[in-house]
């Protein structure tokens, strides 16, 4: 913790270290917390795009669509649930190298001649077999990547961090302590080291997808096999605006619904309800019931008809 002046008030207020920004508990006006002290100091902040409103009413229509989930979980959707964080991610500019080998293949089509039976008669016809000449092939592919985002935040793992984006980095602002003051926002939680390894494999899985998708000649192509140098030219540190609304599960555990700030992109697992579970499978044993029964009686009259 560390202490700083509210401009408001004149208060000595106690703000957590591991956040940039924080509101006097006497005022409630936002404070502007100084970071020259940091070792990592922030380079942008992404401004939020979608009010409070916005966010709740994007969530609220997800919400809506899972229909199995329990309809407790409809109080998360409430403005007044959802808090702005803006959340620090490394941001990165890398020349990627790769070297690849795979077979490629080329279709080519043969006329192919067989007998078959119509009408009770024995005929002769022909149709186009498609076959596949494969060929060796190997080389390498390089790309720069511009605005490659890793979270720095440990809260949001990077499963979910990629499910969020995309962000529109290139709105985001030159940091100033205006720009985070009254708005949760995290100082980085993962180091460099962990980020650098997160990025490498990242951007080699997407040079391998780019390679397969647009660089191989061929109609078809199997065993890609590729091999990545990353080459980082530069790193960013940039706050990105998401909405976060948390649920109480019970044993200490929550729910917890994340909204883009910018794209309203919701993210979340969402748990389903035993109770509607249940009526459910009830009502499929039911119409299964319904529907055997009706064939039964069917069956039943049938055969009372036909003896009479």
């Amino acid at each position: 913790m560390s202490a700083h002046q509210c401009p408001q008030c004149g208060a000595s207020v106690d703000v957590d270290t591991s956040k940039l920004s924080a509101t006097c508990a006497f005022c409630d006006s936002p404070l502007e917390v100084s970071t020259a002290e940091e070792a990592e100091p922030v380079d942008a902040v992404a401004p939020f795009q979608l009010t409070q409103e916005q966010a709740s009413q994007r969530l609220r229509t997800h919400l809506s669509s899972q229909w199995l989930a329990p309809s407790a979980l409809q109080k998360l959707a409430r403005p007044g649930e959802l808090n702005a964080v803006l959340v620090p991610f490394y941001r990165y500019d890398a020349t990627v190298r790769t070297q690849f080998s795979c077979s490629v293949g080329c279709y080519w089509y043969r006329t192919e001649t067989y007998t078959t039976t119509v009408n009770g008669k024995t005929v002769v016809r022909t149709r186009q077999v498609r076959e596949t000449e494969w060929s060796p092939l190997s080389g390498t592919h390089g790309r720069t990547w511009i605005d490659h985002l890793v979270s720095a935040s440990k809260g949001l793992p990077e499963s979910e961090a990629n499910q969020l984006e995309p962000f529109d980095v290139g709105a985001a602002l030159p940091f100033a302590p205006s720009l985070v003051a009254g708005i949760i926002a995290e100082r980085p939680t993962i180091g460099h080291t962990e980020a650098r390894a997160t990025a490498n494999n990242e951007l080699s899985a997407l040079e391998k997808r780019e390679i397969a998708g647009a660089h191989l000649p061929g109609d078809t192509h199997s065993g890609l096999k590729t091999s990545s140098q990353v080459q980082v030219d530069a790193v960013r540190l940039v706050l990105l605006p998401v909405w976060v609304a948390a649920y109480p599960l019970g044993k200490g555990k929550a729910l917890r619904l994340l909204v883009n700030g910018q794209t309203g992109e919701v993210v979340g697992k969402i748990p389903r309800s035993t109770t509607k579970v249940v009526l459910l499978v009830l009502a499929i044993i039911t119409a299964i019931v319904a529907v055997v029964g009706g064939f039964l009686v069917c069956g039943g009259l049938t055969s009372a008809l036909g003896s009479m």
